[in-house]
């Protein structure tokens, strides 16, 4: 193992690619049914940078949630995410199917680049097989190829893995030779790719050099001044990321997101956070997208002794190792290095424990149970033959059939859990019953659909004692605000915005309860606060302007609901603007307005009725009446239609 690291082609790769292709793909063809869920919606359908080129800028030099305005600031830089998005949906539309396909894309490529680097490290073709299989079946996964918004852990694995190769073929030139200018800028492109899809490629120099002082072949031999030449790059271009993200967002982890524990908490949480990871890749089952936080305090909590001891094994097997089979203990060094950044619970999000963070460390796991399976592989098949070694090859290739078989299964079932929104948090609760934020979405899934009543179950569930949630407080004061009781929803609004004070929601709420009281000041002031606080926003400025339109500031409303359609496109702020224009006597310029809203929304009948109006009163009789008859298909009670219908064809007849 690590000898020669150029690998050259052979006759059966085409079989073996096929292969790891169909153990990849197979078990993940039933999310390409699955629909948006969680976060997908928010950060596809209803992000301004997802669906114009002029916002490139922002999703370079910006966070994930900056379109959200004020409240969207976050260290959550994840540039390649939005721009994949950007162009799956420019390609392909708001199809659900597409970005799915993205995802089993990647999944299938990295299954193979996984292939290809686990042969140029080990120059073991068996181990490399069962790497890459167990790699693709394996149901930790589920998470990051099932979910969209999975797409950074899988965009990250790819370059990540990619440089890694790329920095394998620079260290396998010969000694006396200096590797050529353009394969440095080829490994450090991709390498900036990788840092751009997530900060956890940070620990790949720290790879390279344990790689390159410790495991590298002929490493004895070699000038320090040459490995340096090596992994230098891949330091500086690491060093400039974490200046540039400095700069761009000010810290990785800013103070509001940061909770208050001290080192020697966060290190005992780290303890059990490793044990809990290391259980998962062991024994995938009670997979959830949603674990909920309880943080450890003492030395003698279980969970902290259950990390010591999976810790004290993997350090004991890894000292094992390096005794025994020294190239196959760098699955310790890769494993730990990936997954450390998951384990600081002080910097980490409101989900601190997911699944999603094992999708690159768990390639350290798949390379020690490759080899472990091929080594007893090859003992079996060694000589002399007995009865012994025959029934060993067996059992090798019965565990492996067997294991292979449970984790397709497991990532098909698991799969199905990704199908819709209420299946998601549904099957969350299941097993993490008190988890604050599903219960809270899952109260708007039911107030969407009218469900006021298992809303409020939700939502009050979500409070509980002690707990308050902006999200879950705005949705609370919506509901009172419909049920009329505005004392008690002013009151949840106030406290939104008191626990969170640059959420939009709760002012555009407040704007709009204050409209309906008739306190049009105060209205008008939650209105202002509200666009001010998310200019993207096209519901702020859409509502704005309809308040605006009711107090006769024409211009004023014209100026929202331009700001919309500028925002982000939408046909609401078309309809409303080819109302304005054709009000003002400018039918050209209203027509025009329609047909943008037209073009968003092909079954928009405001649209239809706007254009039909301008044909009747340019003598276009046919046209007006074939928009009305289009606008009455999915509005086939709207009087003012039908009596122009009826006016319209008495007038063809004649």
């Amino acid at each position: 193992m690590f000898r020669r690291l150029r690998r050259e082609p052979r006759e059966d790769d085409a079989v073996v690619f096929l292969i790891l292709i169909l153990m990849a793909a197979l078990p993940y063809l039933n999310t390409l049914a699955n629909s948006f869920v969680y976060d997908d919606r928010q950060q596809i359908l209803e992000n301004p940078y997802v669906h114009n080129f002029k916002y490139l800028g922002r999703v370079f030099g910006s966070n994930v949630w900056s379109f959200q305005g004020a409240q969207g600031i976050s260290n959550y830089y994840r540039p390649l995410m939005t721009f994949a998005y950007l162009i799956g949906y420019k390609i392909f539309g708001p199809l659900a199917f597409s970005f799915h396909l993205m995802n089993l894309v990647l999944h299938v490529a990295i299954v193979l680049l996984l292939f290809i680097v686990t042969e140029h490290l080990f120059q073991d073709r068996l181990l490399s097989l069962i790497t890459g299989g167990l790699f693709a079946l394996h149901p930790i996964h589920t998470e990051s190829v099932a979910w969209i918004a999975g797409i950074t852990d899988l965009e990250l694995s790819f370059f990540f893995l990619l440089t890694f190769l790329l920095y394998l073929r620079l260290a396998d030139t010969g000694r006396e030779t200096t590797p050529p200018a353009l394969s440095y800028v080829a490994m450090l492109l991709v390498y900036c790719l990788a840092l751009l899809s997530k900060e956890q490629a940070l620990v790949l120099p720290a790879l390279a050099i344990v790689y390159e002082h410790f495991y590298r072949p002929g490493r004895s031999v070699v000038p320090f001044r040459r490995k340096l030449r090596l992994y230098l790059p891949l330091c500086l271009t690491a060093v400039a990321y974490v200046v540039f993200r400095r700069l761009a967002l000010g810290s990785f982890a800013p103070a509001a997101a940061r909770r208050a524990m001290p080192w020697s908490s966060v290190l005992l949480n780290a303890i059990a956070l490793a044990g809990s990871y290391v259980g998962k890749l062991v024994w995938p089952t009670h997979l959830t997208a949603f674990y909920v936080f309880h943080e450890v305090r003492s030395l003698r909590d279980p969970r902290v002794l259950a990390g010591l001891l999976a810790l004290a094994l993997c350090a004991g097997l890894f000292v094992w190792l390096w005794h025994h089979a020294r190239p196959m203990s760098f699955a310790f060094p890769w494993m730990a290095a990936t997954l450390a950044p998951a384990l600081n619970a002080r910097w980490m999000p409101a989900q601190v424990f997911a699944e999603r963070y094992l999708y690159l460390p768990s390639i350290g796991f798949c390379w020690l149970v490759g080899w472990t399976a091929a080594k007893l592989w090859r003992k079996a098949q060694s000589e002399p033959r007995s009865a012994g070694k025959v029934l060993l090859r067996q059992g090798v290739a019965l565990g492996l059939m067997v294991v292979g078989c449970l984790y397709a299964i497991l990532t098909v079932e698991r799969n199905r859990d990704w199908r819709t929104d209420e299946v998601l948090y549904l099957r969350t609760l299941e097993t993490q019953p008190d988890a604050q934020l599903i219960h809270t979405n899952l109260g708007v899934l039911y107030s969407d659909r009218g469900d006021w009543a298992a809303a409020e179950r939700e939502w009050t569930v979500a409070m509980g004692p002690g707990r308050p949630y902006a999200p879950t407080l705005n949705n609370l004061g919506l509901l009172r605000k419909n049920q009329k009781r505005y004392s008690e929803a002013a009151d949840l609004f106030a406290q939104a915005i008191h626990s969170q004070p640059k959420y939009m929601e709760p002012h555009r709420h407040l704007a709009e309860m204050y409209e309906e009281m008739g306190c049009i000041a105060d209205a008008d002031r939650e209105f202002r606060q509200a666009v001010s606080l998310a200019p993207l926003d096209t519901k702020a400025h859409n509502s704005y302007g309809h308040f605006l339109l009711q107090q006769g500031r024409i211009s004023e409303a014209r100026e929202q609901f331009a700001r919309s359609a500028e925002a982000d496109a939408n046909a609401e702020a078309y309809d409303n603007l080819g109302d304005l224009d054709l009000a003002a006597g400018d039918p050209q310029k209203a027509r025009a307005d329609y047909q943008a809203a037209l073009v968003l929304n092909q079954i928009d009948n405001h649209a239809d009725f706007g254009l039909a109006m301008i044909d009747e009163r340019q003598g276009r009789i046919a046209d007006a009446l074939r928009e009305y008859r289009a606008g009455l298909e999915t509005d086939p009670r709207n009087a003012i239609a039908l009596a122009a219908l009826q006016r319209l064809s008495g007038r063809t007849s004649q």
